[in-house]
C-alpha cells in the first residue's frame, strides 16, 4: 500500500502542474525545454542506431513474417486491456464493450492473441492511453518533453505513462517471474522497433530538421487521438 500511496500522490502532483499549462489543440507546440529535448533526442537516436535498430533488423531477418506477425498480435492483444480501461474512463462504453469482446475473442480462439481473428471479424482495433484520458478530463498538455529511451511526449502523456507503468506492475504480480517479465518487455520493444523501421528511415532522410518533424508529428497525432474529431486539431503558429 505505501507504494500505491506514493504513486497516487506523485501522479496527482504531476497532473496539478500539467493543469497549469493548458495548450489548445489548435495552438503551437509548447517547447520551453527545446535545448534539453534536442540533447535527449540525440541520445535516443545514438542508442537506437547502436542497439535497437540492429536488433530490430536481426529480428526481422531471423523470424518468418508469420511468426513476427503473431508476436505483434500477442502484444497488441495485451494492450487492449489498457485500451478497455481508458474506454471506460472516457465514457466510451459502447467502444469498451467492443474492445472487451475483441480481447476475449482473440485471447481464446486466437490463442492468447497470437492470431487476430477479431480484426478479420470486423472488430476495429482502438488505441486509447491514459494521456489521452487525462486530456478528455480537461487536463492541459503541458510542455513537450523528449523522454530518455521513450521518445516524444508531453507532460500530460508522461503522467499517463506513469499510470500505465503502475498497471504493468500489477501485471507483473500475475507473471510471478522477474526474468520472464523483463524478457517479454524486451521482446515487445524489439518487435515494436521492427515495425517502425520504415518510419525511422523516413525520418533519417528528411530534408527538414528531424527533431522538429518528429515533435510536430507526435503532437498532431496525440491531439487527434485525444479528441477523436470532437475538436479542431492542428499545429498553430
Amino acid at each position: 500500500m505505501p507504494t500505491i500511496s506514493r504513486f497516487l500522490v506523485t501522479l496527482m502532483a504531476m497532473l496539478t502542474l500539467v493543469g497549469c499549462a493548458s495548450n489548445p489543440p489548435t495552438g503551437p507546440v509548447y517547447d520551453p525545454y527545446e535545448n534539453v529535448n534536442r540533447k535527449i533526442y540525440s541520445f535516443n537516436k545514438t542508442l537506437d542506431d547502436a542497439v535497437l535498430k540492429p536488433l530490430a533488423r536481426g529480428y526481422r531477418y531471423v523470424l518468418p513474417d508469420l511468426v513476427e506477425q503473431g508476436i505483434g498480435n500477442f502484444f497488441s492483444n495485451l494492450d487492449d486491456v489498457t485500451v478497455i480501461a481508458n474506454d471506460l474512463l472516457q465514457g466510451k462504453f459502447r467502444q469498451a464493450g467492443s474492445d472487451t469482446g475483441r480481447f476475449l475473442y482473440n485471447s481464446t480462439a486466437g490463442i492468447l492473441g497470437i492470431m487476430d481473428f477479431s480484426t478479420r471479424a470486423g472488430m476495429v482495433k482502438h488505441n486509447e492511453s491514459f494521456g489521452q484520458t487525462f486530456g478528455v478530463w480537461g487536463i492541459g498538455e503541458g510542455p513537450f518533453l523528449m523522454v530518455p529511451l521513450l521518445g516524444p511526449n508531453n507532460a500530460r502523456s508522461t503522467a499517463g505513462l506513469g499510470t500505465e507503468y503502475f498497471a504493468t506492475d500489477i501485471q507483473r504480480l500475475v507473471i510471478d517471474d522477474t526474468a520472464t517479465s523483463y524478457s517479454l518487455t524486451a521482446l515487445e520493444v524489439v518487435a515494436l522497433r521492427a515495425r517502425l523501421l520504415s518510419a525511422g528511415n523516413l525520418l533519417d532522410t528528411a530534408a527538414l530538421d528531424p527533431y522538429l518533424l518528429l515533435r510536430d508529428f507526435w503532437v498532431q497525432q496525440h491531439r487527434t487521438a485525444t479528441w477523436d474529431g470532437k475538436r479542431e486539431v492542428r499545429i498553430g503558429t
